[in-house]
């Protein structure tokens, strides 16, 4: 589209909408990494990797200290481009995203879909993880594409799709996902852009250079290898923002950045900080992300926000921004009124977790749609934990941030009323199923299943399926 055509599309999509914006529309940045906790970026607790260029984006905006995510890639994805519980649209873990037909319900609108249609160049740097051929990226809204389909790349000389070729690009896949991003920002510095930087940092399977290691030598193991791995993904990080400054962006331009999930410290060495659980968990370690967003000019610097918000805001915060009403009933929620102070009350009274146990999801000797089942729901500082036929576990988040302490035998009335918003919520989401010929983790499939039961919390990896 010719940028005065895109333009116009904008004034009068502003004009529909509402928007008190003047001039262009901002520009949309959203960085992902890759199961990352709020242990391993200065701004949201970590103490022991230095994130300089992460930690500047949070100075200059805000950090949400009660973010949110689901406990698994594909899931927090699809929350993040829809601006919906997945669980509306039958998702609840990995594996419905996973596989050669696998995909998101075509009747969802993603972001970029939405924002292109009003005026906005899309591109997507990274990883995708939403499905392939009529539910790859290139045929849900982006413009251009450079990444990899599945759930994880390769960290040195990665295979990288770019268009509808692959070919391996030499060199530290954040690097060349960060050089993407910097091409795309500076060649369409004139128009409205989304550009979704899907860093690989810091999942399976990790490699890092002695360069790297060398930085971390007071620490061992898992943790320097992730220390490595991390410190790389910041300066990535910082050439984004550098393009975007350097492009005189800076005022026209919301970042958000966030993780998919938290860490997982016995395969991948990332922190949760002080939260129990990891990712695949509904407990804080699993969902608990860290998250900043920067929109200079708009969003005050330095503000710290407590209530709770959700990976899936970022579709309402940037539909907001954009002057572009949203198509479907969101349940994301724009966060910029309340970062600003011009909206009482908070985002969220209540979250909700759904999920299936990834290591029962990976058995053979069951229909895979019978895995154990994780629940979870926070209202204010409390929070109920409901894990398969286990008794319910209530917490109060605030003051046991491990969760450690479950207060269910003695407020039975408090964790009653939990579990029955969660039912009444839970009652409105659609099931998910796996059909029996799935090639991964179809009942009859047996392709890739493996006789020990699937991954182990040490990180053995039972096979070499794409659903990490």
């Amino acid at each position: 589209m010719p940028l005065i055509l895109r333009a116009v599309v904008w004034v009068l999509a502003a004009c529909a909408a509402g928007s008190p914006a003047v001039g262009a529309p901002p520009n949309v940045v959203v960085i992902l990494v890759d199961d990352l906790g709020v242990g391993d970026c200065g701004f949201s607790g970590g103490t022991d990797i230095p994130t300089p260029c992460i930690d500047r984006l949070a100075r200059e905006g805000a950090v949400c200290t009660n973010a949110y995510v689901t406990p698994s890639c594909s899931p927090t994805r699809a929350a993040l481009l829809t601006g919906r519980y997945p669980g509306r649209f039958g998702i609840e873990d990995n594996r419905p995203l996973d596989g050669p037909t696998a995909g998101m319900d075509l009747r969802e609108v993603l972001l970029p879909q939405l924002l292109r249609e009003h005026g906005y160049r899309t591109g997507l740097c990274g990883k995708w993880h939403l499905g392939q051929g009529e539910y790859g990226p290139l045929a849900r809204g982006f413009d251009e594409f450079c990444g990899w389909i599945g759930a994880s790349g390769k960290y040195i000389d990665p295979p990288l799709i770019t268009g509808g070729s692959r070919a391996v690009q030499h060199g530290w896949v954040d690097d060349l996902l960060a050089e993407k991003a910097v091409t795309f920002i500076r060649d369409h510095a004139a128009e409205p852009f989304f550009l979704h930087v899907a860093f690989m940092a810091a999942h399976l399977k990790q490699e890092a250079e002695e360069a790297d290691l060398a930085r971390f030598p007071h620490l061992d193991g898992k943790r320097r290898m992730a220390a490595a791995i991390i410190s790389r993904l910041d300066r990535a990080v910082g050439r984004v923002l550098d393009a975007i400054h350097e492009s005189g962006l800076d005022e026209r331009t919301l970042v958000f950045f966030l993780s998919d999930n938290g860490g997982e410290p016995p395969v991948l060495g990332t922190s949760n900080g002080p939260h129990r659980g990891q990712k695949f968990d509904v407990l804080e370690g699993g969902i608990r992300v860290p998250f900043a967003l920067r929109w200079a000019g708009v969003v005050p610097a330095g503000v710290s926000f407590k209530p709770l918000v959700h990976g899936m805001d970022v579709f309402a915060t940037a539909a907001a921004a954009a002057g572009v009403p949203a198509p479907q009933p969101l349940d994301g929620v724009d966060l910029v009124p309340f970062l600003r102070g011009d909206s009482a009350g908070v985002p969220h009274e209540r979250l909700f977790w759904i999920y299936n146990d990834h290591a029962d999801w990976r058995r053979t000797d069951q229909d895979t749609n019978l895995a154990r089942r994780l629940g979870a729901v926070r209202e204010g500082d409390w929070k109920l934990v409901m894990e398969g036929n286990d008794p319910p576990q209530l917490y109060h988040v605030a003051d046991d941030p491990a969760e450690a302490h479950s207060l269910a035998d003695a407020m039975p009335d408090r964790a009653a009323a939990l579990a029955r918003s969660f039912r009444e919520w839970d009652a409105g989401m659609v099931r998910q199923v796996i059909p029996p010929d799935h090639p991964i983790y179809g009942l009859n499939s047996g392709a890739g299943q493996s006789s020990g039961g699937g991954q182990s919390r040490s990180g053995g990896q039972a096979h070499g399926g794409t659903g990490r």
